[in-house]
């Protein structure tokens, strides 16, 4: 069974990245397969978890605006952290209103 977490607050600095970071890396530490998806474009999520925001080639922008198969966007923290990520970055700032301008 698939268990989702959603860790959200609207207002900055309350500690939402820690927790996910954390989260993630306790469950991951039990064997619990995890998938951390960072949705933030400063992309601390993902610096948090190891892994460099520019060097990867897809993210969860590609994911949203170019539709890329979810799959394909899937990196591996390194060992420490142990769970896979979905990287953002700062080409998130730009998917609000490509997103708005979409047709359904």
């Amino acid at each position: 069974m698939t268990t989702v977490f959603a860790i959200a607050n609207q207002k900055g600095g309350v500690g939402k990245t820690t927790s996910s970071v954390n989260l993630a890396a306790s469950l991951a530490a039990t064997k619990k397969r995890v998938l951390l998806i960072d949705i933030d474009p400063q992309g601390n999520a993902t610096s948090g978890s190891g892994v460099d925001k520019h060097s990867v080639e897809n993210t969860i922008y590609e994911v949203l605006v170019d539709e890329l198969p979810i799959e394909q966007a899937i990196v591996k923290t390194p060992e420490a952290s142990g769970f896979d990520l979905i990287v953002a970055n700062g080409d998130l700032t730009a998917a609000e209103v490509q997103l708005l301008d979409m047709k359904l």
